[in-house]
């Protein structure tokens, strides 16, 4: 008996790890919330025909939902986006900071179009040359600054 616990206990886990990994390289192909609502339907479709196609083994029923966890688990964080009662849950629980922006800031689905496009994202830091390094070439306050630092004088120049 116990057995048999420990063995549908080890088939749950293992279930769990398989659903996460088929969960998130399928998570990576929605792009719209629409899609992304669709693949949690097909894997729970799934895994109660499995139930249906397995009921005379009732050890593989841990198996069974631990793929179908595992996979809405990994549909989740692969999509990136907190979206239908995930928002709630996030909130609540205050985890997946960057999910949550996400949603409120509507940026996901173009991410995700350039992601599944292949397309790289936009350049969000600017590179600007390097400053001159003499007084001279700054020019302005600073080398106000500066000739009031040579000429002895404590006062800010600036």
């Amino acid at each position: 008996m116990w057995a048999f616990y420990i063995c549908a206990l080890l088939l749950l886990f293992f279930g769990i790890y398989i659903g996460f990994i088929l969960g998130s390289s399928w998570g990576e192909r929605a792009v719209t919330a629409a899609d992304y609502w669709k693949m949690n339907a097909v894997a729970i479709l799934a895994a109660v025909l499995a139930g249906f196609v397995l009921a005379g083994v009732p050890l593989l029923y841990g198996a069974i939902v631990g793929v179908l966890a595992g996979c809405i688990a990994g549909l989740k964080m692969s999509f990136g986006e907190s979206s239908g009662p995930w928002r709630w849950l996030d909130r609540f629980m205050n985890v997946n900071r960057s999910h949550r922006e996400t949603a409120e800031k509507g940026t996901g689905e173009e991410r995700r179009r350039r992601r599944r496009a292949g397309e790289r994202g936009p350049d969000l830091i600017s590179v600007a040359p390097d400053r001159p390094s003499s007084e001279a070439e700054r020019g302005g306050a600073d080398a106000a600054h500066g000739r009031a630092m040579k000429n002895g004088t404590t006062k800010d120049a600036r």
